[in-house]
């Protein structure tokens, strides 16, 4: 790449790479940015595509009237994020390189996908936050936030175990195991997250980051 092709959208694209690998990454799918990358290139067909055609499939949520388009696409990328074609294999060949302990699929649930796909959403688009589609844009699920939601917002964040039977409730806060979670109990959090927004009379669920404790 020459210094007279790199755009401000490339610019942001890197940067939003390299903080959602960071963020993604966790014991159980422990793996480099250089990776994470490779693995938010698959989005939008499950095989690797340009960092140039990614940012032009991101770039579609700017077309979205309401959440439900969002929801459609984001749950359409995550799938195509993990499915298990020869451009993922590839990526996890990459990082069985160098572990003891061989990770598969199943290691890279829909919760850290998710989770890895957010983080990017929220970086690139971070000065876009003010328009109508960036306040569909899923916020990043994790340990904090959901011990603060809890701990805060008890009335909403009371998470039934029925509705968490796939991994279950951990820990002595008894929350979902966001790095185990599947689709449907991804989406259970997404809807109470929604549910407390729209509760106080406000849009966009990146409001719900109140809680999140990360940054201390």
């Amino acid at each position: 790449m020459k210094v007279t092709n790199y755009s401000l959208d490339m610019h942001k694209h890197l940067l939003a790479s390299w903080a959602a690998s960071s963020a993604a990454s966790q014991s159980g799918f422990r793996f480099r940015v250089e990776v994470g990358k490779e693995l938010l290139l698959l989005a939008s067909s499950g095989n690797n595509t340009s960092n140039e055609g990614f940012i032009e499939y991101i770039k579609e949520i700017k077309t979205f009237k309401d959440h439900k388009d969002f929801d459609n696409w984001h749950s359409k990328t995550i799938k195509m994020m993990r499915t298990d074609g020869p451009g993922f294999k590839k990526i996890l060949e990459k990082i069985n390189k160098t572990k003891k302990k061989k990770l598969d699929k199943k290691d890279y649930s829909y919760g850290v996908a998710a989770k890895l796909l957010n983080v990017y959403l929220k970086v690139f688009f971070l000065d876009d936050f003010e328009s109508d589609f960036a306040s569909f844009i899923h916020p990043p699920i994790d340990r904090l936030l959901l011990v603060e939601l809890l701990e805060k917002e008890s009335e909403i964040f009371n998470f039934d175990p029925e509705l968490f039977k796939h991994t279950g409730l951990i820990g002595e806060k008894k929350i979902p195991n966001w790095t185990k979670i599947n689709s449907e109990e991804y989406n259970e959090i997404i809807k109470l997250i929604r549910k407390f927004i729209e509760s106080k009379n406000l849009t966009g669920l990146w409001r719900i980051e109140y809680a999140w404790k990360g940054h201390q």
